[in-house]
């Protein structure tokens, strides 16, 4: 039986996984080998649990567990911020205020909008991140 957080981290991970770009994107996920193609373009997959919340007084009763998905869209400097803004856009869509995921018995909601951040300049790169706000109940 998997727990309530890798639950939670199934539901985010497949509905993203369910995202298709055109050409195909390559994906860094967490804690497994990544090597940038050399064009640089590439999305990063990044799970940020926060703070569960107690709701009851019962120590049984129901937790709110909160947290972030940031997707970053990375692209060459050389290229523009055109083509990466609108890759987080298709991003932020992809996860709509109130989609609900389930995996494992948890029901996933995206709280609102995800917000579609500043163009941050790295050394090859730049780097566009989509913070996903998401709660689960359990």
């Amino acid at each position: 039986m998997a727990t309530i957080e890798k639950s939670i981290l199934q539901s985010l991970e497949a509905r993203f996984a369910a995202l298709v770009f055109s050409p195909v994107l390559p994906v860094a996920w967490p804690n497994k080998v990544f090597t940038p193609s050399a064009d640089k373009h590439y999305l990063r997959f990044v799970f940020v649990p926060n703070v569960t919340n107690r709701l009851m007084i019962g120590s049984s009763g129901a937790h709110q567990y909160l947290g972030l998905l940031q997707v970053s869209v990375y692209w060459s400097k050389l290229d523009g911020e055109d083509a990466p803004r609108d890759i987080a856009g298709l991003v932020a869509a992809h996860f709509p205020c109130d989609l609900k995921l389930n995996s494992g018995g948890v029901t996933v909601r995206i709280t609102k909008r995800p917000d579609v951040r500043d163009l941050m300049v790295e050394d090859a790169a730049v780097q566009i991140p989509v913070m996903i706000a998401w709660e689960a109940f359990a």
